[in-house]
């Protein structure tokens, strides 16, 4: 029992660890643009490089995973995500920077495909645990990235951007030891035979759930981020902070999104439809994520509505990533359709920053760009809204029930 609550407390940090990948972006994104010399645009796609991997591997990610084991793909998302930030700390111009956050991408989706997998298997009797864990994994991402944004002023002023992508490269060589010491001795869970990899591929691909919800967490995620990414920036040139108190306004919004994660079991024991939740969501961050980036209001306002906007959205990602092991028709699914979330929200991520920001450069400010977050949050709510017609239905796995199915299994 031991060894399992270590695997888990494991898997909860390094979700941790590569949350904090993208939350160290935001406060050294001055400093970068500065030494390295790009622009605007340049800067959001060094931002959401990390984000490129998952947004196109995630769901290659998932099945792959479903038939080798989350466990190696643990190993693996360290491995490629500490050798990224190492990287990235060598970077001599922004296209080296690119790359080598997108090795921190490859490392990222294996991580966050892998690490809810694993905690599902460990509570897999338990659906009250299960559902615990679960809460707990979706306050990965503002746990790793607020905490990350509240210890990186420090560690810039002291040691500059390198330091803290070095720093970070440490720590993730650390927890990657940790992992490899937990992994000796464990075996691979014996299972029925894997099925064709085009029938397996082709049925887990084909179920609505997991994509309807896909696409909430993807707009959900590309207005969250885009608030995230841009606020410390948006909050100096615009609303009067300081460069440190920007960081420290961003960090308290993204840290507050754990109240929102943490609150969604409350609404779903009262009865509150996971339909509803999405739908809900997705129109409070149209609309006060509109108004954050809406020139004429006071500052305070505005800095009040972002701090809302990301801290009340968390209940999304509880939400969808709570509902995975209800949609899922086996086990195997569970990594498929985190995979399926994954990708989508990173598809939001990586288009989303650069888009508001091309917007803006654009239309001549961010009066112009902020019309794509009620675009999106309008896409959210009808992904949302036909989410609800499948949400009831039960999880049947018809193709271990067909005929090819089990013939399949039997030879």
């Amino acid at each position: 029992m031991k060894t399992l609550d270590s695997r888990t407390t494991l898997a909860l940090l390094a979700g941790c660890l590569a949350s904090a990948q993208v939350g160290k972006m935001p406060p050294a994104l001055a400093e970068i643009r500065d030494q390295l010399g790009v622009g605007l645009v340049h800067a959001g796609w060094i931002a959401t490089a990390i984000n490129a991997a998952a947004a196109t591997l995630g769901v290659l990610v998932g099945l792959a995973l479903a038939r080798i084991g989350a466990q190696r793909g643990l190993l693996a998302g360290l491995l490629f995500l500490g050798l990224g930030s190492a990287l990235g700390a060598a970077a001599a111009d922004g296209l080296a920077l690119i790359a080598a956050r997108a090795c921190e991408g490859a490392g990222f989706v294996l991580l966050v495909v892998a690490a809810p997998s694993l905690l599902a298997a460990a509570a897999a009797d338990n659906p009250a645990r299960r559902r615990r864990l679960l809460t707990l994994w979706s306050c990965y991402m503002p746990a790793g990235m607020g905490l990350m944004m509240a210890v990186a002023p420090y560690i810039l002023e002291h040691h500059g951007w390198r330091g803290l992508w070095s720093a970070n490269a440490f720590a993730i060589a650390a927890c990657l030891l940790v992992a490899l010491s937990l992994h000796r001795g464990t075996e691979r869970a014996s299972g029925p035979r894997p099925l064709p990899v085009a029938m397996f591929t082709r049925a887990r691909l084909s179920q609505p759930a997991p994509w309807l919800m896909g696409v909430c967490f993807g707009c959900y995620a590309a207005i969250w981020f885009m608030i995230a990414t841009w606020l410390p920036t948006f909050a100096v040139e615009h609303m009067g902070y300081t460069r440190d108190g920007a960081t420290w306004l961003t960090a308290l919004a993204v840290g507050g999104n754990i109240l929102g994660n943490l609150t969604t079991d409350f609404w779903l024991a009262r009865g509150a439809p996971r339909w509803a939740l999405l739908a809900g969501v997705m129109i409070m961050m149209g609309a006060f994520g509109w108004f954050v980036f809406t020139s004429g209001y006071d500052p305070v306002l505005r800095s009040v509505a972002a701090v809302f906007v990301c801290s009340a959205g968390g209940v999304l990602p509880a939400a969808a990533m709570g509902g995975i092991p209800l949609v899922a028709r086996t086990p195997a699914d569970i990594a498929i359709a985190n995979g399926i979330l994954m990708q989508c929200a990173n598809v939001g991520t990586f288009v989303g920053v650069p888009a508001i920001a091309a917007l803006a450069t654009a239309l001549g400010g961010w009066d112009g760009g902020r019309w794509l977050i009620p675009v999106l949050a309008g896409i959210g709510v009808l992904a949302a809204w036909a989410f609800r017609g499948v949400e009831l239905r039960p999880a049947a796995d018809p193709v271990r029930e067909s005929p090819a199915g089990m013939l399949a299994e039997q030879n």
